[in-house]
């Protein structure tokens, strides 16, 4: 059976998974601890300045010593990790311990955001949670580039087909919270103290909802921002999922998050209407509205006009019911754009005090955006301009339209009369270029030391570790 205590055992093994993906804050140690550490560098210093001085026997018993003493820091140093640790989990496991959010509005999506507070308990609780849902009810989101590239092969395939376009509707902020509780509940694997936990998680939620006065049954809403939020909504939606793909003549079903898309192979006895109306059944079943305004559906075998099916940043165009090419969305271009301007305005404001470090951010940003990345930490793969648009074809119009959009927005913010030299520098970058040749920026090179020049404010809210996270920091 699957321990799913919040023992010490357990926050030693989120320490290590954690403590090496770089998403460990420095401020949950002990002021103990961190006066071992240093201790244990200068010891490492100093066995290491002993050892280049020239041909040292292995019994040499100078070094010996030298490295008994780095042995017993070592051990010291565990064992206050373990007491550290050891309160955590005596914290947790407190009656009394609830999670505490803060709320904020997240201006990109313009949907409230509400992260857990940040101190070292609820983030192990957090983690050890999470693991236990994932672990017990088998839930995991699904791979974006997988799903766009099967409905780009099926759409390619010339077939007739009904295709149904729709996401939900304020997802997160809809889901009824009895019924998800209800599914908790009735799991039998899932430990009693992981369901307090994910009940004294709604409580809070609720107080800053305004929710503790309704009736039970009528509390809707998963926290955004919250670290089990998107395991809870992926629960909630498995019988939403399961039922839509036992309709009649479905041939392929689809969902990233709240973005849902549907194959149905055609029959006589059924229109575009009836497909449409049977999904809305269970949906609102399931008390989820699918969004009036993002909900299409195309007849790949009838319509001979031009379809443009849009899905996950891309476009998939059909013309007389084939299809003849995939493109990037308005939306995902507007975004590339966006950012483009947001970088090179905050390079104007960090300049005034910060000119030499703001233009090598302004650099790294424009490197970022219109090349590839290989990622490390906190998160791991391969993103940008062509790993995130792979699915597009070379001739693809938009990243020319993304070429000219970038140089017109350098010339009307950093005109080559004010700015000759950096107006030259980023003219040099292209999405096409990056898109087509698949050029690489290093972003984990420990020679760059991206700096940090956000407001001391937001460096207090929150440290940021990597040359990844202070790339995108502005952009979020």
């Amino acid at each position: 059976m699957l321990d799913q205590s919040f023992s010490l055992e357990n926050f030693n093994k989120i320490f290590e998974i954690e403590n090496r993906k770089g998403n460990f804050e420095t401020k949950y140690y002990s002021e103990k601890f961190h006066a071992l550490s240093n201790e244990l560098k200068k010891q490492r210093k100093i066995i290491k300045a002993y050892k280049s001085k020239g041909d040292i026997a292995k019994d040499d018993e100078h070094l010996e010593k030298l490295n008994e003493e780095k042995k017993n820091i070592e051990e010291n140093k565990k064992n206050e990790l373990e007491i550290t640790l050891q309160e955590y989990t005596e914290t947790v496991n407190n009656k009394n311990f609830k999670f505490k959010f803060t709320k904020f509005l997240h201006e990109a999506s313009d949907k409230d955001v509400y992260p857990v507070k940040k101190d070292a308990p609820s983030f192990f609780a957090m983690k050890q949670l999470q693991y236990n849902i994932h672990r017990t009810f088998k839930v995991k989101q699904s791979n974006r580039y997988l799903i766009s590239k099967q409905v780009q092969a099926l759409i390619k395939d010339n077939f007739p087909k009904i295709v149904l376009r729709t996401d939900i509707q304020g997802f997160y902020e809809s889901v009824p919270q009895e019924r998800l509780l209800n599914m908790i509940n009735d799991n039998q694997l899932l430990s009693p103290k992981s369901k307090t936990l994910i009940k004294s998680l709604f409580y809070s939620y609720n107080e800053l909802t305004d929710q503790l006065k309704l009736p039970v049954e009528k509390r809707k809403g998963i926290p955004r921002g919250a670290g089990i939020s998107a395991y809870l909504a992926e629960l909630y939606m498995r019988e939403v999922d399961n039922k839509i793909k036992r309709l009649s003549n479905v041939t392929y079903y689809g969902r990233y998050v709240d973005d849902i898309i549907i194959l149905f192979t055609p029959t006589w006895k059924m229109c575009l209407d009836d497909y449409k109306t049977k999904v809305k059944e269970i949906t609102d079943k399931s008390d989820l509205l699918m969004n009036p305004s993002k909900t299409f559906s195309y007849d790949l075998e009838k319509d001979n006009s031009l379809m443009k099916i849009e899905f996950l940043g891309y476009v998939f165009s059909l013309e007389n019911c084939e299809y003849i090419g995939t493109s990037i969305s308005t939306n995902k271009k507007n975004r590339y754009l966006k950012r483009i301007e947001k970088t090179i305005d905050i390079y104007l404001e960090q300049k005034k005090f910060a000119p030499s470090d703001a233009s090598k951010l302004l650099i790294h940003r424009f490197n970022y955006l219109t090349k590839n990345t290989r990622l490390h930490k906190p998160k791991k793969g391969l993103v940008g301009i062509y790993y995130s648009n792979s699915l597009i074809e070379q001739n693809c119009d938009d990243l020319d339209y993304l070429d000219k959009e970038l140089l017109r927005i350098i010339d009307e913010k950093l005109p080559a009369g004010t700015f000759k030299s950096l107006n030259n520098k980023l003219k040099e970058y292209s999405f096409s270029d990056g898109f087509i040749n698949k050029k690489f920026f290093n972003i984990n090179s420990k020679r760059k030391n991206i700096p940090d020049l956000r407001p001391d404010k937001l460096k207090e809210i929150k440290k940021l570790d990597n040359n990844f996270e202070r790339i995108i920091s502005i952009w979020k």
